[in-house]
């Protein structure tokens, strides 16, 4: 693969999830790489599509073609879905209620119908992001959906992604970050990869979404991938590769790690 064009619709998880997806593009030989985030924290599928259809200044178009984050405040998506031919965009639904099946409803339609209707390259396909639950002893507020339970939480993202996007014909395919970060939970990592109780660590918790997404677009071995942020060592790399690894080849289901 020569060329990677990826834009998410997202929020602070996307964010957390395409943070290093440039470095680990590139170090694994993709000639260009171009990573884009319509971010605003704690966005929903139901915000996006109210921004949308409103033209709304709202977005920091965050974008990466050079190996550094540039932040364009004040963006439209519309501007931000021109900017470039995108070959892949993004969506998912808010951290709270992304184990909420009811609300991947028509404003999941209509987003969709939207993105169709603006894209530049009419060859790019549309895929989901399948985010995490949070941390056992979270304190977010929204955390009582689940019962404070995080595999409560998990099982319900997992059947809400399988009830309303598997069966979408509108998405090409999904990454499942939410199934790598609960994979690695097995392992001598534990419950550790939130710095926050629900945004992913600087380090492995970023650094694992990150392989997800690249093994998931690509198709390419995460052991081809030469960089890794501060901290994540040659010995973490079995570990972090058996997550991802198995969470490509089964998303729906947590893989207990070797390395407990």
């Amino acid at each position: 693969m020569k060329k990677i064009r990826c834009l998410a619709i997202g929020n602070s998880f996307s964010e957390d999830a395409t943070c290093y997806f440039y470095h680990i593009a590139k170090s694994a030989g993709i000639d260009e790489v171009i990573i884009g985030n319509l971010y605003i924290g704690g966005c929903s599928l139901a915000t996006h599509l109210r921004n949308a259809q409103n033209g709304s200044l709202a977005y920091d178009y965050q974008k990466n073609s050079k190996g550094t984050w540039v932040h364009n405040y004040n963006t439209a998506m519309e501007d931000a879905i021109k900017d470039e031919d995108w070959d892949i965009i993004t969506m998912q639904q808010v951290s709270s209620l992304s184990g909420e099946a009811l609300t991947y409803n028509s404003d999941l339609d209509y987003l969709i119908d939207y993105v169709n209707s603006k894209k530049t390259n009419k060859s790019a396909v549309l895929v989901w992001h399948m985010t995490w639950a949070y941390q056992s002893d979270s304190t977010h507020e929204e955390f009582t959906r689940y019962n404070k339970n995080q595999l409560t939480m998990y099982n319900a993202i997992v059947n809400a992604v399988k009830e309303k996007i598997v069966t979408n014909s509108s998405f090409d395919f999904i990454i499942p970050s939410g199934t790598a970060i609960q994979n690695a939970r097995t392992s001598f990592m534990g419950d550790n990869l939130t710095r926050d109780g629900f945004h992913l660590t600087y380090d492995f918790g970023r650094y694992i979404a990150g392989l997800t997404w690249f093994k998931a677009i690509t198709g390419l071995p995460v052991e081809s991938v030469q960089f890794a942020p501060d901290n994540v060592t040659p010995r973490h790399l079995p570990m972090i590769h058996e997550s991802v690894n198995n969470a490509i080849a089964n998303p729906f289901e947590i893989t207990q790690s070797k390395y407990s």
